[in-house]
């Protein structure tokens, strides 16, 4: 018996397969620098499996959210060429490419937090030279 929720399996199963297999294709079949910079944090699928957005983000300082597109975009019909060979559906889906700030957003967060963990260490460190003297 399919459920009414066999859909949404579906899409899942395919969204991860996508994923996997456009991680891939950057990683090891690209030879782009910019390419495998990229990493692929989310990919989300309609129900109808004909778009695939996918959520990227890069680990080069260099590269803005715009950079980062740009060289997706005009990689585009690479990645669906080889992603056809990879994942069989019916209909290959139009890719979107989508940056994924939340990533940054973490790294910034992350570095306020070893400012102030370093700021408070060093308070510490010149209280104790005070009651020394």
């Amino acid at each position: 018996m399919i459920g009414k929720n066999s859909s949404f399996k579906r899409k899942d199963r395919v969204a991860s397969q996508i994923k996997k297999a456009v991680s891939e294709i950057l990683e090891f079949e690209s030879g782009n620098e910019k390419l495998r910079s990229i990493t692929l944090t989310d990919v989300e699928m309609t129900k109808d499996l004909r778009i695939a957005k996918i959520f990227v983000s890069s680990s080069m300082t260099e590269m803005t959210q715009k950079d980062t597109l740009d060289v997706l975009e005009s990689a585009k019909g690479f990645i669906k060429k080889n992603l056809a060979t990879k994942v069989r559906l019916k209909y290959m889906p139009k890719l979107i490419f989508e940056y994924d700030a939340s990533i940054n957003y973490g790294f910034k967060i992350d570095s306020i937090l070893r400012e102030i963990e370093e700021e408070e260490s060093g308070n510490k460190k010149e209280d104790r030279s005070d009651t020394e003297e």
